[in-house]
């Protein structure tokens, strides 16, 4: 999974007979799969002899700094650049598209910008220093919707603080597409879903189309009619049972929105990526019984006050116990050590031991003798 490829660069040639680069980027950009350095390496060398660059997307989003080298990457091309909404172009592929000099959306596809976020741990200058790099993402997504749509910053912010869906018309009339094509059927990434979890106001027509890329409707079996029993005749044999149902795997897209669903439902929505990598999306079984681990440590990391630790702790793959033993120790390493000796000080002895019994004998003998005398 980690290797997963999420794009595609190719050299074609067009019906006027002219070298086109054609990017397809049909999934989340990074994260699970290859990195933008990779991306940028085979960008260049299909685009060196391409007389256009075509780049068609329909992703829900992904890793924004990726997003930030693959949008560089095209606008520093020399030659004509067009972005293609082909479905959904949502979050850190709505950067992406913002590259082409010429944007292309049917009627039926849709652009979302929102802030950026991330998942974080660490100290209080770990957490700062995050916001921080947050905070200078955003300039920089601000820079490339102004350089598209022409729009101040002011306007921009708002609709980031908002998460903005567009349709194609009103992109276009936004400043952020300028051509809209005849509708197209539009299909969406199964593993959309997990991601779209994340938005707070996804339009339900994306959701729909989500929900189609990964239904799983199973039919059911016909119903059985028991045939009369002779009383007289001798008992049926049992025919053989059958086959049991092989079970019915639920497609990760589906799998990995109700990871999401269940963090946000239990308040650990920062531990949902890490739950994702985790149980591989193996089953809902498997993905509750991850989500119950990390309730119960982000329950003892409140106990210990020190709930900023929970994150890196589920995403360490720890189980409870193993949790109690590492806030112990870091609750006893803070606590300040107790020495019951005393120091030696000037002419202050330390006794290393009680008397010595020869001592005690001594000091009675000597006392019986003086007063033995004075009798």
């Amino acid at each position: 999974m980690k290797n997963r490829k999420w794009w595609d660069i190719r050299a074609l040639t067009n019906a006027q007979g002219s070298s086109v680069a054609e990017i397809r980027i049909y999934d989340e950009i990074g994260f699970w799969g290859t990195d933008a350095k990779t991306f940028v390496a085979r960008l260049d060398e299909v685009a060196a002899g391409a007389d256009e660059v075509i780049v068609a997307i329909n992703s829900p989003g992904g890793d924004v700094f990726d997003a930030f080298a693959i949008y560089n990457a095209l606008r520093r091309y020399a030659g004509r650049v067009t972005t293609r909404v082909d479905g959904v172009a949502a979050s850190a592929a709505s950067l992406v598209a913002m590259a082409g000099d010429r944007v292309v959306m049917p009627e039926n596809a849709m652009l979302m910008i929102h802030n950026p976020w991330t998942v974080a741990a660490g100290t209080s200058a770990d957490l700062r220093a995050t916001a921080d790099s947050m905070d200078r993402a955003r300039d920089g997504i601000l820079a490339a919707y102004r350089n598209k749509s022409g729009k101040t910053d002011e306007e921009l912010t708002a609709m980031l603080d908002a998460e903005t869906w567009f349709t194609a018309a009103e992109a276009k009339e936004a400043g952020f597409a300028d051509e809209i094509e005849t509708p197209v059927k539009l299909s969406a990434s199964v593993r959309a879903a997990g991601l779209l979890a994340r938005f707070a106001a996804a339009p339900s027509s994306v959701q729909a189309l989500v929900d189609a890329a990964v239904d799983t409707t199973v039919g059911n079996p016909g119903s059985q009619v028991t045939p009369p029993v002779d009383p007289v005749a001798e008992p049926p044999v049992d025919p053989a049972p059958p086959n049991p149902e092989p079970p019915v795997t639920e497609d990760v897209g589906v799998l990995a929105a109700h990871v999401f669903s269940a963090c946000r439902t239990a308040k650990l929505s920062a531990c949902a990526e890490s739950i994702v990598t985790l149980t591989g999306l193996k089953d809902r079984a498997t993905i509750d019984a991850a989500v119950r681990n990390a309730s119960e440590i982000a329950g003892l990391c409140m106990a210990a006050k020190l709930p900023e630790l929970t994150a890196q702790f589920v995403g360490d793959g720890l189980n409870p116990d193993q949790v109690r033993a590492r806030l112990f120790d870091r609750v006893t390493q803070a606590q300040p050590r107790v020495n019951s000796r005393q120091p030696v000080t000037g002419d202050t002895v330390v006794a290393t031991g009680g008397p010595k019994a020869s001592s005690i004998y001594a000091a009675r003998k000597a006392t019986g003798s003086s007063h033995a005398k004075s009798l």
